[in-house]
């Protein structure tokens, strides 16, 4: 059965549906079951190249085969995600710091979304770039582990639960936090302290 919400932490499974083509397998699979051949057909991959893929997501727990599929007498695999949402979120092999795989796509996210508020019209102090956008992701990994967590043990309770829904639960949840951590709140305002609209 199809969970709403599945959380990610192995390093290598995150890895694994980073890569472009499973990424785009995931994609077309949340709108629909199919097989080998309509994955392969709408990817305008070879047959093979997508069982290869299918596998690897396969044994990750993304995807599973739920049924096969008559396509002119010949019955086909019919595969669908195991979760609506994977809320990916590598823990580091020692447990203790968040793993290099988590830092480095967040400091992307950091740097997008410092690009993307220049273009809505904000203006950004630059002058310790380096030093924001660590800043910036270090706050977003912290963010990150208070959310999951509690939505990773309430996980086989969480129901009907859209990717919209849960970006508006995890702004909820940082605003409440924000609202009770000093500590968290100060990062935040030394944050945007370097922000501010034109």
């Amino acid at each position: 059965m199809k969970k709403d919400v599945k959380v990610v932490r192995d390093p290598e499974d995150v890895k694994l549906a980073l890569e472009d083509t499973r990424s785009d397998i995931l994609s077309l699979l949340k709108v629909n079951d199919m097989t080998l051949s309509q994955l392969d057909e709408s990817l305008d991959k070879d047959h093979s190249t997508i069982y290869r893929h299918i596998k690897k997501l396969e044994e990750a727990g993304y995807v599973e085969e739920i049924g096969e599929k008559k396509d002119h007498h010949i019955p086909k695999k019919v595969y669908s995600r195991t979760a609506n949402v994977f809320l990916l979120n590598p823990n580091s092999i020692d447990k203790g710091e968040p793993a290099d795989l988590l830092i480095d796509w967040e400091e992307k996210n950091a740097e997008r979304i410092l690009n993307l508020l220049e273009i809505m019209g904000y203006s950004i102090d630059r002058e310790d770039e380096d030093e924001l956008i660590e800043d910036l992701s270090r706050l977003f990994v912290d963010l990150k582990e208070r959310v999951i967590d509690p939505i990773e043990e309430a996980e086989d309770e969480i129901k009907d639960i859209s990717f919209p829904l849960l970006l508006r639960l995890e702004l909820l949840m940082f605003l409440l936090e924000e609202n009770e951590d000093e500590e968290l709140r100060q990062r935040f305002e030394h944050f945007s302290s370097k922000i501010s609209p034109k």
